[in-house]
């Protein structure tokens, strides 16, 4: 279902960010350390909220079902599969042959009995697909409203590694991981990003290499290794677009190639001095509820995964013109 944003703070959300006694709770304790029940909720807070959305969904479609059911004549378990039809594209032989010669390797063409196992499910797509539309068709007819809003984090720590303007009305800020395929990929966007809306956002960069990622740390101190010869985002750039390994021995390669000093590189590398600062942002990321990369915060908003332009659009002239 098409989600229309309304001007609301969705508030039990909201209060959960907000500092409080109860909040602050401990709910476990080792030695000095102390977990407080307002980390953990706001770990869970993206989670809440889709789970909260998907109910104002279905309770939202319910309602649209009801209205459509009297305002038709039509029993209420019945309207959607007949409103829908008119949204349906049938299915062609054509359509069926296409899919059956894309997947010829695992199809065998000349089986009657899976082309009709096909031809079925191309016409479940379709249906699906038709009652999606006829959903949107609801939703913009009876002027549907939904004030639940995400919730909007706070992002600790430091915001040293940006580019842009310190005033822009817009702060992106990236947790990413060098080793990982998404990030680069996000990376093309982001360019997109700064060429449409220019110096209204500005951009800060966060460590945040995945377990499993093995070189990914040490390309994020090789960046703060640049960072200290004035070139982080050469680097960083670097690391994303040129570089096809993140090997030590690539690291330093690297580092020649974009005309840092390469024994002030070399001894910083050795010295793992920027591992702790590696450490922290993880850390902070993971109190964020942060589980894979690229996830960014747009001035708090939280955005998972290589996001399409059009959606980082939404949410940017959302915060530049909001309602």
């Amino acid at each position: 279902m098409k989600k229309i944003k309304g001007s609301f703070i969705s508030s039990i959300v909201a209060l959960m960010l907000l500092p409080s006694p109860l909040l602050a709770e401990p709910v476990a304790r080792i030695g000095d350390w102390t977990l407080e029940l307002s980390k953990v909720d706001a770990m869970l807070a993206g989670q809440i909220y889709d789970l909260r959305m998907e109910k104002v969904e279905a309770e939202v479609l319910d309602q649209l079902l009801a209205l459509e059911a009297k305002a038709n004549n039509i029993p209420k378990d019945q309207v959607e599969d007949k409103m829908a039809a008119k949204f349906l594209v049938p299915v062609t032989e054509e359509q069926v042959k296409q899919f059956m010669d894309a997947n010829k390797e695992k199809i065998p063409n000349n089986d009657p009995a899976i082309k009709e196992k096909v031809n079925t499910f191309l016409k479940d797509q379709a249906l699906k697909h038709a009652k999606m539309k006829y959903h949107e068709d609801l939703v913009n007819r009876y002027k549907v409203e939904i004030m639940l809003e995400e919730p909007r984090y706070t992002v600790p720590g430091p915001q040293d590694l940006s580019r842009g303007p310190a005033q822009a009305p817009i702060t992106i800020i990236e947790f990413s991981d060098f080793e990982c395929p998404y990030c680069r990929k996000a990376q093309g966007v982001l360019a997109q990003l700064k060429d449409a809306y220019g110096d209204k956002l500005r951009f800060v960069f966060r460590h945040y290499p995945l377990p499993f990622h093995k070189m990914a740390p040490k390309a994020s101190e090789a960046a703060m290794c640049a960072n200290e010869q004035g070139k982080f985002w050469p680097y960083h750039d670097a690391l994303f677009v040129e570089s096809q390994s993140l090997a030590v021995d690539a690291l330093k390669e690297l580092a020649k190639k974009l005309g840092l000093d390469a024994t002030k590189f070399n001894e910083c590398l050795a010295s793992n001095r920027h591992a702790e600062r590696i450490t922290s942002d993880s850390a902070t990321g993971r109190e964020l509820g942060i589980t894979g990369t690229p996830t960014f915060f747009i001035n708090g908003v939280k955005l998972v995964g290589a996001i399409p332009l059009n959606t980082f659009k939404e949410v940017i002239d959302r915060e530049i013109k909001p309602n």
